[in-house]
């Protein structure tokens, strides 16, 4: 299982939200390039971004950001918010990005996500971002009327490979993640599923190993918050 560390942008700042609220941010460092570059030397295998203003908004908003870190890392990067058209993927792509990650537009359409599907392969990943199962869009700012199994079932019909899971009301709160869902989610062994939302402590990384098949997890504000180290998390996550 691989641990990937998630670097949050807005503004040009490194922020973590609580529950996607936008009341609720909490500004960490004014340099992303410089907590990419830690996490790398720390022994991450990929970094995770969003670009929190291009969530909200629906265009991106933080390019030369995104574009100047995957510049100076060694390991890969995968990059959401705010991607709804393909004019963004393949500017994203063609910065350096290795994966996009899409969700509104994948809930919103299904001929898109065939279209991006079959020109961008498995450089795409679906996010399905979920509270009280239902599925959030527009930078988790309103609820679709799609379930969780409403979107996986899609996804795996068309035949998207790699979906990030989250539990927006475990997000940013450090209260563990959801581990019924994702058991059932890996279960289906018809995608690789990346976990997101409410790690706290090595506990949590323990907990998701046991998951067999789970194929990451995205670490936020557990780290920023220096509940444990980076490395300690990748450790334990290499089954050493």
């Amino acid at each position: 299982m691989v641990v990937i560390p998630a670097i949050d942008i807005y503004q040009g700042k490194v922020v973590r939200l609580k529950q996607g609220s936008f009341n609720n941010i909490k500004i960490y460092g004014n340099n992303p390039l410089e907590y990419a570059l830690e996490w790398e030397r720390q022994g991450a295998k990929r970094i995770h971004i969003v670009d929190l203003e291009g969530a909200k908004t629906g265009s991106l908003k933080n390019l030369d950001v995104i574009t100047s870190i995957c510049k100076a890392l060694k390991i890969p990067v995968e990059v959401g918010g705010g991607i709804r058209d393909i004019s963004a993927i393949d500017t994203l792509l063609n910065s350096g990005v290795q994966w996009v990650i899409i969700g509104t537009q994948a809930c919103a359409s299904s001929d898109f996500l065939k279209q991006v599907c079959s020109e961008f392969g498995e450089r795409i990943i679906v996010s399905i971002d979920a509270k009280d199962d239902k599925v959030a869009v527009q930078g988790w700012q309103e609820s679709s009327e799609f379930t969780v199994k409403d979107i996986i079932e899609k996804v795996e019909n068309i035949g998207v490979k790699t979906v990030v899971y989250t539990d927006i009301s475990r997000d940013g709160m450090l209260t563990g993640p959801n581990l019924e869902k994702l058991k059932n989610l890996v279960s289906r062994k018809t995608v690789k599923v990346i976990a997101s939302g409410g790690i706290s402590c090595l506990d949590d990384i323990e907990k998701l190993v046991s998951i067999k098949d789970l194929m990451g997890v995205i670490v936020g504000k557990a780290l920023y918050e220096k509940r444990f180290d980076l490395r300690e998390a990748i450790k334990l996550a290499s089954g050493e």
